[in-house]
């Protein structure tokens, strides 16, 4: 081989050295590249609030970020030199459907990439976790395995315990608010059909006795003697007094504390205007009054007046719904 050839091979090798010089440079450049981005996403996983974890397509963790120690109280080496989650940390109950999610997951077959579990740490605290998945791939579209971010919502769930206790208390109050209402108005019932059968017995002696004083003006010396008697039975029976403390101490049972803030409300009042306040805060009608009180139903028209008057209410205000909210 002549000088020229020899020439011409080292001008070749010279340049085909060029050329690998310059590719081993954009290699150098490439790796160093993606060491720096391998760098900049593991110190990412690494400062992450939540667990972070990658699980090779046969199920064995490459990754495990520091903050499982937080979490779990294990270390990153020990978590990823472990036979696995389930047996070392996943809470006996749990394991069963944490192992079918995990298999689903790698399988790539979940329809819901989420699952709430419990762990036992280390110091054997129970502690609850969600744990949500997804595939990795590299540029090419080769399948790596799953990427799994673990959270501690333990806090979440004792909220959501404590809110729910709340609502059954919340509802144990209203049935037992109900369950108290029911009993206070069969005894507001029970003690209005006392007053009215009090009231309808005064009624039809009165009527009895106007009838038998009809009677004794008829000059008829037979029943005269008859009579006399009768219309005395009469008018003691209708002028039988009520016992106006039994009747208190049933409206106090009732409805506890009305008398009480009616005499500090209205200091002025009568014993009567007690009485009357009473009956109509049961919702006894004049006419039913009337017949407790041996007065006719005008009479109470009348004195329910007087009553609104020493009340202060105004023409806007029916009696029987001031009582009400008194």
């Amino acid at each position: 081989m002549d000088k020229k050839q020899n020439t011409a091979r080292l001008k070749t090798l010279e340049n085909e050295l060029s050329d690998l010089k310059i590719q081993l440079e954009d290699t150098h450049l490439q790796l160093q590249d993606e060491k720096e981005k391998r760098q900049f996403y593991q110190q990412i996983s690494d400062f992450a609030f939540a667990w972070e974890l990658w699980f090779e397509p046969d199920g064995a963790i490459k990754y495990s970020s520091p903050s499982c120690y937080d979490l779990t109280g294990f270390t990153s080496n020990e978590i990823i030199q472990s036979e696995g989650i389930s047996t070392m940390l996943v809470y006996e109950p749990d394991r069963e459907k944490y192992q079918h999610f995990l298999s689903g997951a790698l399988n790539q077959s979940l329809v819901n990439p989420s699952l709430e579990f419990r762990i036992l740490t280390r110091t054997k605290q129970l502690r609850w976790c969600v744990i949500n998945v997804r595939g990795v791939y590299d540029k090419l579209g080769k399948y790596l395995g799953i990427r799994a971010s673990v959270q501690d919502i333990t806090r979440l769930k004792r909220a959501m315990g404590h809110i729910s206790d709340l609502e059954r208390g919340k509802e144990f109050d209203q049935r037992n608010k109900q369950r108290l209402q029911s009993q206070l108005d069969l005894k507001d019932r029970e003690l209005v059909s006392f007053l009215l059968q009090l009231s309808q017995k005064n009624e039809l002696l009165n009527k009895a006795r106007n009838i038998l004083q009809k009677a004794n003006k008829e000059d008829t010396d037979n029943l005269q003697h008859y009579l006399i008697e009768l219309l005395g039975m009469l008018d003691e029976n209708a002028r039988e007094k009520i016992d106006w403390n039994t009747i208190e101490n049933q409206v106090e049972k009732v409805h506890p504390g009305f008398m009480e803030r009616l005499q500090a409300r209205h200091s002025n009042i009568s014993m009567k205007d007690k009485r009357l306040c009473s009956y109509v805060r049961l919702g006894l009608s004049s006419k039913e009054i009337a017949g407790l009180l041996n007065l006719t139903p005008k009479s109470v028209e009348i004195a329910r007046v007087r009553l609104r008057k020493k009340l202060k209410l105004g023409t806007s205000v029916r009696l029987s719904n001031y009582l009400l909210q008194l």
